[in-house]
């Protein structure tokens, strides 16, 4: 059975699914989502942990780092694991580089046309392990590069995969770009790299 957790059983890396807490932003991508036949309409945002506390996820302002302990204290969000703990600890790493990438140049923006895009049209393939790299390059170099929250955690996973000796695909077997968060929830279910750890209940960490 799933069970309840806090924020002290929490690990970096863990990728957390918000469900919807009925603001218009999340009707929205709950409606859309709908419209597009996801089987997870429900989960309307994701992102990474860096620790136990602090989710890293792009949204409105960009890439932000949020206190699950006080901003998003009053979210319901599922929680999945990484049983490569490599692979875990490197994406709370990549996520929180990112993180203090944005801080200095402000560049790793929210893009709410990739959001809505995400949900229709083919899967695609996933970037290559070249593709990434000259990706993380711009990032690095400060050059503008917009993400939407569930394209930011599916990126960050298949470059540390690809790092690690691993496939993209291993990870999440689609494009970034093609992510909406529903079907992320779908892949983590599916995927035996990931367990569901249990689930965060508002007001309750």
């Amino acid at each position: 059975m799933t069970q309840q957790l806090r924020c002290a059983d929490l690990r970096g890396g863990d990728i957390l699914l918000k469900l919807n807490a009925g603001s218009l932003t999340n009707r929205i991508i709950n409606t859309g989502q709908k419209l597009a036949g996801a089987s997870n309409p429900d989960v309307v945002h994701a992102g990474i942990l860096f620790d136990s506390t602090y989710i890293i996820e792009s949204s409105g302002p960009g890439l932000i780092a949020s206190d699950l302990r006080v901003k998003d204290r009053p979210y319901a969000y599922y929680v999945f694991r990484c049983t490569n703990t490599n692979v875990a600890a490197g994406a709370a790493t990549c996520a929180k580089m990112m993180f203090d990438i944005q801080g200095r140049t402000g560049n790793l923006t929210y893009t709410a046309a990739g959001a809505a895009a995400s949900a229709f049209g083919a899967s695609g393939k996933p970037k290559t392990a070249g593709d990434m790299d000259a990706l993380l390059d711009r990032i690095l170099q400060g050059k503008s590069t917009p993400f939407f929250c569930s394209q930011f955690v599916v990126f960050v996973y298949q470059f540390v995969a690809e790092q690690n000796g691993l496939s993209a695909a291993t990870v999440f077997d689609y494009s970034d770009a093609k992510s909406p968060p529903s079907k992320v929830a779908a892949s983590l279910v599916a995927n035996a790299l990931f367990v569901e750890a249990g689930y965060l209940v508002p007001n309750e960490r």
